[in-house]
């Protein structure tokens, strides 16, 4: 087979290529090293972090008003609620028990959407070892 001259440069010129690419591998194999092992703790250990904080941890503690347990003047730090609606709130929870969630704050009469959209993020219902059972 007879190549031309374009035909042989351009052979040459993939052939080089090709070392060059060989070359790149090979020295690129030589200074690779492993990667660092990832930090992992076994299941027990991640568990008791949850439980209490390592030193790395910082714990933040939870602001938000509990409207199961709130007394009147705690629930009027809340913006939009003054003594009468907190009173209602309080009313409403010996009456009809505990909530279940922060939006069954709406059975409240003057409490709806309006001031629910606003305290709702400072808000907490506890834990649902202190709200009634309604699955009946």
């Amino acid at each position: 087979m007879r190549l031309t001259q374009a035909g042989r440069r351009l052979l040459a010129l993939i052939m080089t290529a090709g070392a060059v690419m060989s070359l790149c591998f090979a020295q690129r194999s030589t200074k690779m090293t492993p990667l660092p092992a990832l930090p992992h703790d076994p299941p027990a250990v991640a568990q008791a972090g949850r439980e209490g904080a390592t030193a790395s941890e910082t714990i933040v503690p939870d602001t938000r008003v509990d409207i199961n347990t709130a007394g009147l003047d705690e629930l009027m730090t809340l913006p939009g609620i003054g003594e009468a609606r907190a009173q209602a709130i309080l009313d409403d929870r010996e009456a009809n028990g505990p909530y279940r969630y922060p939006e069954n704050l709406m059975r409240v009469t003057g409490i709806g959407e309006g001031i629910l959209a606003q305290i709702l993020d400072q808000i907490t219902a506890g834990g649902e070892s202190d709200a009634q059972d309604l699955s009946g």
